[in-house]
């Protein structure tokens, strides 16, 4: 140990024999005491020394430079601002030139006519040449506003006389005549409702000759081909024959039904047995009304049983088009055992139509759904008819 030395910069060992520091080559400092242990404490305390001295420094040396830029930011802020106040004062003082010859020119010119400074040719560094013209009259209304205004009156004078004149039946204007015909439609059946003033000594009623165009043919009578039906199995069916007096009347035959949970009609006068019960169906045409009793004499279906696989019912078809009145087609529902009853309704009857064998006709236009039903199962598919109204 005492042929050893420490470097004083990275405290390395070395042999008393070499000049230097092997490592950083710093030579060795001599210390006065023989001690190592004190020498080497020495040396420590002056490497801490230097190492806080050499921060000290450099913090020092940031510290300025920050003060630098600092100062060098405000020098600029200061520039900016005494070039902006600068501004200010060039453009106040060019106002104030422009006021002092606009004061001074207006006391040459005649009090109707005022200066109006526009861009144009410089005068001596002193701003535009002044262009005179006569004071307007700011109290005058603006041409296009009194153009607009007399365009808007002549239309309302035009539409007002014609409106006048048609009224007194002078003139004969199509436009009116149609107003006038929409206008009794729409406030037709607010106006049947009030039956006091339908007057009492005349024997066509008062919706007759509000609902009814001219040509008309009111319904007198209704004859049915049978009154009572009885059913004996859910799902029959049979059609409802109505003969309506006079064969040309104009009015439109409709059927109801007081119960669909027994008896189901369509609005071509098919009836359908659904379930156990008596029901009426209704036949109306106008204001007068023929009545069919309906009995379904029979017991309550009771519900199918179905394998424990199926879990929902697949039809042939989810979604079918019609596209002219008539057409048809037969669903059926392909995971369940055949035989096995189903139920089968339509959503729309006054579109499609359904048989209890699963046989879906087009009626009329539009889109519904028929629907399939075991048990608690139920599936439905799409009817769409897009053909048009007159095909019917």
């Amino acid at each position: 140990m005492l042929n050893k030395n420490v470097c004083p910069n990275c405290g390395q060992l070395y042999d008393t024999s070499l000049s230097k520091c092997p490592l950083c080559g710093t030579a060795p400092q001599v210390v006065e005491t023989a001690d190592p242990v004190q020498r080497r404490r020495i040396t420590d305390a002056e490497r801490r020394q230097r190492r806080a001295d050499q921060k000290q420094a450099e913090q020092e040396a940031r510290r300025r430079k920050r003060d630098a830029r600092f100062m060098e930011e405000d020098e600029e802020d200061r520039l900016l601002e005494e070039e902006e106040a600068q501004r200010r004062r060039m453009k106040e003082e060019k106002k104030a030139l422009r006021r002092a010859e606009r004061n001074s020119e207006a006391t040459s010119i005649p009090n109707s006519v005022v200066p109006s400074f526009t861009p144009g040719p410089a005068r001596d560094g002193r701003g535009p040449m002044p262009v005179v013209y006569a004071e307007r009259d700011r109290r005058r209304v603006p041409r296009p506003f009194l153009a607009l205004s007399a365009i808007v009156l002549a239309a309302a004078l035009l539409v007002g006389g014609s409106y006048l004149l048609w009224k007194l039946e002078v003139v004969k204007l199509p436009i009116y005549d149609k107003l006038a015909a929409k206008k009794t439609e729409t406030t037709a059946p607010a106006e049947t409702q009030d039956t006091t003033a339908a007057p009492t000594d005349t024997t066509v009623p008062v919706t007759t000759t509000l609902y009814r165009g001219e040509g008309a043919i009111p319904c007198t009578g209704i004859t049915l081909g049978e009154t009572e039906i009885v059913f004996h199995d859910a799902g029959e069916q049979t059609q409802l024959q109505a003969e309506l007096s006079p064969e040309d009347t104009t009015d439109e035959r409709r059927f109801a039904s007081s119960d669909a949970a027994v008896v189901k009609v369509s609005p071509v006068g098919i009836v359908t047995a659904v379930g156990p019960g008596e029901a009426t169906i209704t036949v109306s045409c106008g204001e007068v009304e023929a009545v069919c009793t309906v009995l379904c004499d029979f017991a309550s279906p009771t519900a199918p049983t179905l394998p424990p696989d199926v879990t929902r019912l697949e039809l042939v078809k989810t979604d079918m088009s019609f596209f002219h009145p008539g057409e048809s087609f037969t669903l059926s529902i392909t995971n369940i055992p055949a035989g096995t009853p189903v139920e089968w309704s339509s959503l729309d009857e006054n579109i499609a139509t359904v048989d209890a064998g699963g046989r879906v006709v087009a009626v009329g236009v539009g889109t519904t759904r028929v629907f399939a039903k075991v048990g608690k199962l139920e599936a439905f598919c799409w009817v769409r008819c897009p053909f048009k109204e007159d095909e019917g």
